[in-house]
C-alpha cells in the first residue's frame, strides 16, 4: 500500500485497484480541480499566544487571533474578556465581539489569517501591582474549529511609582501671619488611599518661640493628588528685632503601597517683617594677635527685601593706631536678601608679652534703615606671647607663674594668691611652681582664688592648696592639677557635654564643691570629704586611692549628682567608681544613662540610685519610680566585716552585686537592693546569702532585702 496526496486531502489506495475504485478516484480528482465544485475543508482558530502582557501606562494592548487551514467559506468565532483580578470599567474596557474570517481560498491553498483587536487600558491600579484579565474564544461557526490556545491571560503590570513628596523644597511665610500652609503631592498612580507622616524640627527658628511644633499623618484619599499641612506661626513681640528664621520639614513612613518621592526634606522660611534695623552682632570680640586681622560683623533685622547700608569706623582703646593696629572706616552694604555684612582691620603681631589691648568699633549713618541698640563694640587683641610672673613668698620660696598660648594673668594678691585671667581660651596653659630657698623657706603656697572670663586647657598647680574662693572660669577647664582643695572651696567651670575635664588632687576636704558644664572624664584624689558635692553631666572615672603615709583611707562622703541628661540607657553616665576606703554617708544619684562599676571596701549609710526616685526618702527601698531601663552593671563591697550597712542600691536593671559582708540588723528598717525589672545576681559572703530567681520577688536576710 502507498499514500498519495492531492491538494490538502489525502487518498489511500492499492497498487492494482479494482476498476470501480479507479472510477471513484477519477471523479474525486476532477472534483478537487474543478472550480465549479464546492470545497469545505475545516480550519482552526486560536489566540496568538497563551499569555499577553502590558504596562498600565499603555493606552491599549493588541490581541491577535489566528485562523489557519483552507476553506472557501466564511468562518466566525466569538471573543470576550472577563474574569481575573482586573475590574472591567476600572482597569480596562471590556470587549465582547465576533471575529469574522472571510474565505480567500478558492484554489484550496493552505492559508493563515490574523485578526487584530484592541483592549483599552484605564491607567489604574496600585503602584507596583499586577492585575489579570481572562481572554476567551468561543462559539466557532462555519468550517472552523477551536484550536489551542483558545483561552489566554492578559497581565497588566502597574510599573508606575506612586510617590508622596513636598510640592516644593522651600516655602515661606511672613512672621506676622498666623499659619504657614505646606502642600504635599502624590505623583505616579493615584488610586487607593495612602498616607505619609510629617514632622517639623528647629532650623534657626525655635519651636515655642517662632512657631508651634507640628507632627502628624497626612492622608490622601483615592484619586486625591494634593493635601496640606498647617503650621502655626508665633508672631514676634511688638518692636522685636527678627531675622529670617528657618524650620526643617520632613516626610517619613509612607503607607498604602506608596513610597517617598523627592523632595522629602523641605524648609519653611519665616520672613522677618517691619522696618530694617542694623546693629553689630556682638559687644565684645576677642582676636589673637598672631592672626593678623580682626573681623567685625553687623546684622540687618526685619525686612531684608530692600538694599540698606551703614557707615563704620575704628578708634583707639588701649591699642594705638599705627602701632598695634591700622584704623579703618567705610560703608557696610546689605543688598536685597542679605542679612549680614562684615569688615576687617589689620592688627600687629606682638614681639614680646604685652597686656591685652582694645580697639573701639562704631557704626553710624544708616541708609534705608535705622540703628539698633548695639552700635559699638570692643575688639580685644589677645596676647599670644608667654607671660611669666616670679615672686618670693613670705617663707622664702620662689614662686613662678607661667601662662602660654593666649590671654593674660594678673595677680590681685600674692599671699594668698588671687589671680585674674583675661581672654584665655581652650588652648591656654597655666603652670605654677614653688622652689624652696636654701634657708629652708616653705615650698607650699595657698591659692585663694583663680577667676577668669575665658577657658583653660590646663591649670597645673600640684604644689598648691586651693582655698577661699577656689577656681571659677566662665569657660571650660580641660585639666586641673592641685594639692588639696580646702575649707569648702570650689571648682566651677562651664563647657558642654562634648568637652571633658580631668581633676587630679591629693585631698578634697569636707564641704568642697565641684560644678562643671563639661563631663568629668576623671577625678583622682586620696578622698572625697563629707558634705562635698559634685554636680556634673557625666563622669568617666572616680578613683579614691587613699594616702597610707598620711593615714587617709580613701573614703567618700560626697553627694554626687550626675544629670545624664539626654543619655541613652545603655550609655554610661558613670563608668567606674573606686574607693579604697568606705563610701560613708554618701549619695550617688544618676538621672540619665547607667553605671558601670562601683567598688569600695565598705558602703555605710549611703545610696546608689540610677534613674530611681524613692517614694519615701526616709525609707527608700519600700517603693519608688524607675525612669526607663537605666542599669547598674556591678557593685562590689570587699570588707569581710561590717561591709554593707544600712545602704540602698536601686535601678531598673541591676547586674552583679557582690557583698563580702552585710550587717543584717537595721532596727527593722528595710535596706538592700531594688531592681525594677531585671536582676542578675546578688551574693553575700557573711552571712551566706544568694538571691535565687525562683524564690520570689522579695528575698531577705534580716533587714537586708533584695527586691525585683
Amino acid at each position: 500500500m502507498r499514500r498519495q496526496r492531492f491538494g490538502s486531502g489525502e487518498v489511500v489506495g492499492v497498487l492494482k485497484p479494482p476498476g470501480f475504485l479507479i472510477s471513484l478516484l477519477v471523479v474525486g480528482i476532477a472534483a478537487i480541480f474543478s472550480p465549479d465544485v464546492a470545497w469545505s475543508q475545516t480550519g482552526t482558530v486560536v489566540l496568538g499566544q497563551s499569555t499577553f502582557q502590558a504596562s498600565v501606562s499603555q493606552s491599549n494592548v493588541t490581541i491577535d487571533i489566528v485562523f489557519s487551514g483552507s476553506t472557501n467559506a466564511t468562518a466566525t468565532v466569538d471573543f470576550s474578556t472577563g474574569g481575573g483580578s482586573a475590574i472591567a470599567g476600572v482597569d480596562y474596557v471590556a470587549v465582547s465581539n465576533t471575529q469574522v474570517f472571510v474565505a480567500e481560498n478558492p484554489t484550496n491553498t493552505l492559508v493563515a489569517i490574523t485578526n487584530l483587536l484592541s483592549i483599552t487600558l484605564l491607567n489604574n491600579g496600585v503602584a507596583g501591582s499586577t492585575q489579570t484579565v481572562t481572554l476567551a474564544l468561543s462559539n466557532p461557526t462555519g468550517p472552523v474549529v477551536l484550536g489551542s490556545p483558545s483561552a489566554a491571560t492578559l497581565t497588566i503590570i502597574n510599573d508606575e511609582v506612586e510617590a508622596l513628596q513636598f510640592a516644593q523644597s522651600s516655602y515661606s511665610v511672613d512672621d506676622t501671619d498666623s499659619v504657614a500652609i505646606i502642600t504635599l503631592v502624590r505623583v505616579g498612580a493615584t488610586n487607593g488611599a495612602v498616607s505619609v507622616d510629617f514632622a517639623t524640627s528647629n532650623g534657626s527658628a525655635r519651636a515655642g518661640v517662632d512657631y508651634t511644633m507640628t507632627t502628624g499623618t497626612v492622608d490622601f484619599a483615592d484619586g486625591v493628588l494634593t493635601n496640606t499641612i498647617t503650621i502655626p506661626i508665633i508672631n514676634p513681640p511688638l518692636g522685636a528685632l527678627e531675622t529670617n528664621q528657618t524650620v526643617n520639614l520632613t516626610l517619613s513612613n509612607p503607607t498604602g503601597g506608596a513610597s517617598l518621592g523627592s523632595p522629602i526634606h523641605a524648609q519653611l522660611i519665616i520672613v522677618a517683617t517691619g522696618p530694617p534695623v542694623i546693629q553689630l552682632t556682638a559687644a565684645t570680640i576677642n582676636v589673637h594677635e598672631h592672626v593678623g586681622h580682626a573681623t567685625v560683623s553687623a546684622v540687618r533685622f526685619n525686612d531684608s527685601s530692600v538694599p540698606v547700608s551703614v557707615n563704620y569706623a575704628t578708634s583707639d582703646g588701649t591699642a594705638s593706631n599705627g602701632v598695634d593696629y591700622l584704623s579703618t572706616s567705610g560703608t557696610l552694604n546689605f543688598p536685597a536678601g542679605v542679612e549680614q555684612s562684615s569688615f576687617s582691620f589689620f592688627i600687629e603681631k606682638f614681639s614680646t608679652f604685652q597686656s591685652n589691648k582694645t580697639v573701639n568699633v562704631t557704626i553710624f549713618n544708616p541708609v534705608g534703615a535705622s540703628l539698633g541698640t548695639q552700635t559699638t563694640a570692643v575688639v580685644t587683641i589677645v596676647n599670644d606671647e608667654p607671660q611669666t610672673i616670679i615672686f618670693t613668698n613670705s617663707g622664702g620660696g620662689v614662686v613662678t607663674l607661667s601662662l602660654r598660648i593666649a590671654g593674660t594673668m594678673t595677680p590681685s594678691s600674692l599671699e594668698p594668691l588671687a589671680l585674674v585671667l583675661d581672654a584665655t581660651d581652650p588652648g591656654t596653659v597655666i603652670t605654677m611652681k614653688v622652689k624652696k630657698s636654701r634657708g629652708g623657706g616653705t615650698g607650699t603656697l595657698q591659692i585663694d582664688q583663680i577667676t577668669g572670663n575665658g577657658s583653660c586647657k590646663m591649670i597645673d598647680a600640684m604644689g598648691f592648696d586651693v582655698t577661699g574662693g577656689g577656681i571659677a572660669l566662665d569657660g571650660s577647664l580641660g585639666q586641673l592639677r592641685i594639692h588639696d582643695l580646702l575649707n569648702g572651696a570650689g571648682i566651677v567651670a562651664n563647657g558642654s557635654m562634648n568637652q571633658a575635664t580631668s581633676i587630679t588632687a591629693h585631698n578634697l576636704d569636707d564641704g568642697c564643691a565641684i560644678s562643671l558644664g563639661s563631663r568629668l572624664s576623671r577625678l583622682s584624689a586620696a578622698r572625697l570629704g563629707s558634705l562635698t558635692t559634685i554636680d556634673v553631666p557625666m563622669i568617666g572615672t572616680i578613683a579614691l586611692k587613699g594616702d597610707k603615709k598620711n593615714g587617709i583611707p580613701g573614703d567618700c562622703g560626697a553627694t554626687i549628682t550626675i544629670a545624664g541628661a539626654g543619655l541613652a540607657t545603655n550609655t554610661l553616665a558613670l563608668s567606674k567608681f573606686t574607693a579604697s576606703g568606705a563610701i560613708s554617708n554618701a549619695n550617688i544619684t544618676v538621672g540619665g544613662g547607667s553605671v558601670g562599676s562601683v567598688r569600695a571596701s565598705q558602703m555605710i549609710n549611703s545610696s546608689l540610685f540610677v534613674g530611681y526616685t524613692p517614694a519615701d526618702p526616709s525609707n527608700p527601698l519600700v517603693g519608688g519610680t524607675f525612669a526607663g531601663e537605666n542599669h547598674i552593671r556591678e557593685v562590689a563591697i570587699s570588707e569581710k566585716a561590717n561591709g554593707f550597712v544600712n545602704s540602698d542600691i536601686a535601678a531598673a536593671s541591676v547586674g552583679v552585686v557582690d557583698l563580702s559582708s552585710v550587717v543584717t540588723d537595721n532596727g527593722g528598717l528595710t535596706f538592700g537592693v531594688n531592681a525594677g525589672t531585671r536582676l542578675s545576681q546578688v551574693t553575700v559572703g557573711t552571712p551566706r546569702f544568694k538571691w535565687v530567681p525562683k524564690n520570689g520577688s522579695d528575698q531577705s536576710l534580716g533587714d537586708f532585702h533584695v527586691l525585683r
